[in-house]
């Protein structure tokens, strides 16, 4: 049957507060750095028994050969620092009287315990043997990490020796000593050993499971550790939200501050059924700036250039267009997440007055040109990045401008094309929005059908597209031409290697450099739409408490 912890948590606000960890199950808590995890799994470590803390704060490193020695000597060994060691002297021996942030050093220890562990499992096996040949073959803790290795790792694989450990390299069959293994195949290592020799029932607290392991086998490896010790409950304090991610099933709590004297933290359970993604909820909830959700992704040029920009708020990506809109419409819904204020910004993507109008009032803001990259066109954007690369301005805007109207000019027909088949859509979805049941159904058809032109769409935006061309009138045409070879005309006109990847490097360097990039932050400044927030709303008893960082 499955035991139950109760862990209780010093809360600012909720002296009674707890959280519950069960076997065959998994917590995670997420935390910003100097929020206080470490501290916090220390306490966690101190109530409850039987427990195992994997600190944050540890060396991998470990030697050639084991020295063997028995079982019981062992497993104190890594448990308590000593192999005459008991709880009493834990504290001293195996965290040196500061559990915070000492730096625990007991790979070889881990070893030890595991080899101790194979061997008696051989010795047992043998004896039982003799007496019955049918005796199952068992598997040792050992042979067990070495299954779940080679599995996650499949061009390594680990080859036990009498006290050492090795690696071989499939392709080529050359081998190399355990001590010579990467940072990421150690802590695959010591991770996997850690939780397979923790005791029976136990608590894994594991402090910053992330660490030196690539994200593509992070989740499988949880996965595999979790599955091989169905009997304990795992507790996992982290910063990477990519992870958190990875443990869908697991109840998932977010600490937004942290007093150091007396030691508290202020602490809740991640808000669920918001509408959101949870990875998008998780950023959202540690944050003591209103929101921002923008479009892209992490690290991409429009998340650069918002940091820079908007440094009050906290920049969430959360993809396409459609979905910046319905992340503010569903922020702005829930009542979990009451106590930031949310807005959006958005690419212009040949948007109506109408709809722009429409959007604002429902604080999505939109840019001034058809995609984020063209920013990097307007005119003085693009003329203090010359100068920061030490190029003549008018000279280089000229070149621009001359090969922008030019492709523009060609691409007139579908630009425009493409222009009414977006606003047709917008239209067209006014239907199903106004549709209540057939009657109005058919009422909306029949009133928009009525109403729309493409023709008239077509040429509208033709004239308006030409004209803006015939009188070079770069920042409108950047307005309206949703082209994404932009990019790289821009950067052949600069010099730079001729594609859009050296203009993104180059911009990010730029805007990064306090006095080369100051005239580039003041135009994009004048450009980007100013986002304003409401006054701070009294706060509920519900709201997030203002509490002392340390």
């Amino acid at each position: 049957m499955g035991t139950k912890h109760s862990i209780k948590i010093s809360k600012p606000d909720d002296p009674t507060f707890s959280i519950e960890v069960a076997t065959g199950r998994s917590v995670v808590i997420i935390g910003a750095n100097g929020s206080g995890k470490t501290r916090l799994g220390v306490q966690v470590e101190a109530n409850v028994k039987p427990v195992v803390r994997i600190s944050a704060h540890k060396s991998l490193a470990l030697n050639k050969a084991v020295e063997l020695t028995s079982l019981d000597r062992a497993e104190k060994s890594l448990r308590f620092g000593l192999p005459e060691g008991s709880e009493s002297n834990k504290h001293g021996f195996r965290w040196g009287n500061n559990p915070a942030v000492h730096q625990l050093n007991d790979f070889d220890a881990l070893l030890q315990c595991l080899f101790a562990e194979h061997n008696r499992t051989a010795v047992d096996f043998l004896t039982l043997a003799e007496k019955d040949r049918t005796t199952p073959v068992p598997t040792s803790r050992l042979r067990q990490l070495k299954a779940v290795w080679d599995d996650l790792l499949p061009h390594r694989v680990l080859e036990l020796r009498e006290a050492t450990i090795e690696v071989i390299v499939k392709t080529g069959g050359q081998s190399y000593a355990g001590s010579d293994m990467s940072d990421g195949e150690r802590a695959i290592f010591y991770f996997l050993g850690q939780s397979l020799m923790a005791p029976g029932n136990s608590v894994i607290v594991v402090d910053e499971p992330e660490g030196h392991v690539h994200k593509a086998i992070l989740g499988p490896l949880w996965d595999a550790i979790e599955s091989a010790r169905p009997d304990c409950g795992f507790l996992y304090i982290t910063h990477d939200l990519d992870f958190a991610v990875t443990r869908p099933a697991a109840a998932k709590y977010f600490i937004r501050s942290y007093i150091h004297n007396p030691q508290a933290w202020d602490i809740a359970e991640l808000p669920r059924d918001t509408g959101l993604p949870e990875n998008v909820v998780a950023e959202i909830v540690g944050s003591r700036k209103p929101i921002l959700f923008v479009e892209g992704e992490r690290g991409s040029l429009d998340v650069t250039l918002y940091r820079h920009h908007y440094s009050a708020f906290t920049i969430v990506p959360v993809g396409s267009c459609n979905a910046v809109v319905h992340s503010v419409a569903t922020y702005k819904r829930s009542g979990e997440l009451h106590w930031l204020e949310a807005h959006g910004l958005i690419d212009a993507d040949h948007r109506s007055p109408e709809s722009i109008a429409e959007l604002a009032a429902k604080r999505v803001h939109v840019l001034p040109v058809a995609e984020v990259e063209n920013l990097l066109l307007l005119p003085n954007v693009f003329s203090a990045v010359a100068e920061a690369l030490a190029l003549d301005p008018a000279d280089t805007l000229k070149k621009l401008t001359d090969k922008v109207l030019q492709v523009a000019a060609g691409l007139a027909e579908s630009t425009s094309a493409r222009y009414a088949s977006r606003r047709l859509d917008e239209r067209l979805k006014r239907i199903v929005n106004a549709a209540q049941d057939l009657a109005t159904l058919q009422t909306s058809y029949n009133r928009e059908l009525a109403s729309i032109n493409p023709t008239e769409m077509f040429e509208e935006f033709k004239t308006m597209f030409d004209k803006a061309i015939a009188d070079r009138d770069l920042r409108l045409v950047l307005k309206l031409f949703d082209n994404k070879t932009l990019p790289s005309i821009a950067a052949n006109a600069l010099g730079l290697r001729d594609n859009s990847e050296g203009l993104m490097d180059r911009v990010e360097r730029l805007l990064g450099d306090a006095t080369k990039g100051k005239a580039i932050r003041a135009a994009l400044e004048e450009a980007l739409p100013t986002i304003s927030v409401q006054p701070t709303v009294a706060r509920t008893q519900n709201d997030p408490p203002s509490v002392t960082h340390e």
